[in-house]
């Protein structure tokens, strides 16, 4: 009997996390009693707290002994440096082109023209980051250790770019038996990976129930042209612009590549986040796209952190649309063409310092918000969906790293056929 593939048992997972959800629901609206006091509701969300848990746990250690893995598989600083500016240019341009999908769609489309709300109370209770230096100050770690443990992903990243580069400096046995030793974590950690990926289905299952059996259908009435822009730009920048640069770049058929992707995507979708979904990532590229380890455990990493391409693009709409609110309750405030450049600037700017991790993007588009004047207050509103909208951008996060290990791959003459 044929094995059933992983992407398939991901998607049984999403149709039986919805069919429950809504189940739960419904029965819950029948006895007239709250969703969050059932033992279902319970059991969904103590299942999808281990799976992310556990996919959190494996985060920091896999990054750190992959990239460094990778670094070393480059075997000189010179190459190392080639790569990484090639991979650091493809990161700006896709971004620069989501965040220019996103500023046309928003101004053709605007969501928030005739949009009449109470400014509600912001419910974000964290200390946030009050300037645009405040954001790169923060990504250079004073103590890896306690970045590690905070979950602060681009200090972990930053700090083993460094202790990559110089371990190529090595010379020797020393470098031997360090290469060696980072190898055989590297190798540890993808296994345990696998691990985690085998509970995926399971995991992604009760995220969903969860999810479905609190908001239902109705989050999106409210907010449904706002949601329509955002889910329009992130479809074209995910099925128009990336397919057209792979096929640009590569000659190769991107849905195809996208479609070998796609239990990294089910699974960025459920989890909304692209650094908790970086071990399935990494796994599809090398074994089923064909990526070399080199390739995919510098680019991944690296792009899981600072490619954002999904955040970005939901920034600035988010950003205009509340703008667009904003301007029809006070008729004297407008953005000129100058601020929305800004606004572009700061969104390619913030997305690299948005840490993969669910709801990030809120939390960045403070910076720009008041960079333009618009009261934080607003962002509120951008809750009530932000979820269903942090995966959907989560997928494009995905799709644009798995992309871009791809092209530069290719560049480098590194793929190989892919397998299943």
């Amino acid at each position: 009997m044929r094995r059933i593939k992983l992407h398939w048992w991901i998607l049984i997972g999403i149709g039986a996390g919805i069919f429950a959800g809504v189940l739960t629901q419904h029965l819950c609206i029948a006895a007239d009693i709250p969703v969050e006091s059932t033992a279902a509701y319970a059991a969904y969300d103590g299942i999808a707290t281990i799976f992310m848990k556990l996919l959190k746990m494996i985060v920091i250690p896999l990054v750190f002994f992959s990239l460094v893995s990778g670094m070393q598989g480059m075997g000189s600083l010179a190459r190392l440096g080639r790569l990484g500016f090639k991979t650091f240019l493809f990161y700006m341009g896709t971004s620069l082109l989501a965040i220019l999908t996103g500023l046309t769609l928003v101004n053709l489309i605007r969501p928030g023209v005739g949009f009449q709300v109470e400014v509600p109370t912001t419910p974000v209770d964290k200390e946030l980051p009050e300037t645009f230096w405040d954001v790169l100050t923060s990504m250079v770690p004073d103590n890896v250790i306690r970045a590690a443990a905070e979950f602060e992903l681009i200090g972990v990243i930053l700090f083993a770019i460094l202790f990559g580069a110089f371990m190529l400096t090595l010379e020797g046995e020393k470098k031997t038996v360090l290469s060696r030793f980072i190898e055989a974590c590297s190798d540890v950690m993808m296994k345990m990976t696998g691990f985690v990926i085998a509970l995926a289905p399971v995991g992604i299952a009760a995220l969903i129930a969860k999810l479905v059996s609190v908001t239902g259908t109705k989050v999106f009435i409210e907010m449904r042209w706002y949601v329509v822009t955002v889910a329009l730009a992130l479809g074209v920048h995910l099925l128009v612009t990336l397919p057209a640069l792979i096929y640009l770049f590569t000659r190769r058929n991107p849905y195809r590549f996208i479609w070998t992707m796609s239990p990294a995507l089910f699974t960025g979708f459920s989890t909304a986040s692209s650094s908790g979904t970086l071990g399935v990532t990494l796994k599809r590229a090398e074994h089923g796209a064909g990526i070399s380890n080199r390739v995919a455990s510098f680019v991944l990493p690296l792009g899981a952190t600072i490619n954002m391409d999904g955040t970005a693009l939901y920034e600035i709409v988010s950003v205009l649309f509340i703008a667009q609110i904003h301007a029809g309750i006070d008729p004297t405030f407008s953005l000129t063409l100058g601020q929305q450049l800004l606004i572009v600037f700061l969104g390619l700017a913030v997305s690299i310092g948005a840490a993969g991790i669910p709801h990030a993007g809120l939390v960045m588009m403070v910076i720009i918000l008041q960079a333009v004047g618009l009261p934080v207050e607003y962002t509120a509103l951008i809750w009530a969906v932000d979820r269903v909208l942090d995966m959907c951008r989560t997928v494009v996060n995905v799709t644009s790293d798995s992309s871009i290990a791809l092209m530069v791959a290719h560049g480098e003459g590194e793929v190989a056929e892919g397998s299943d």
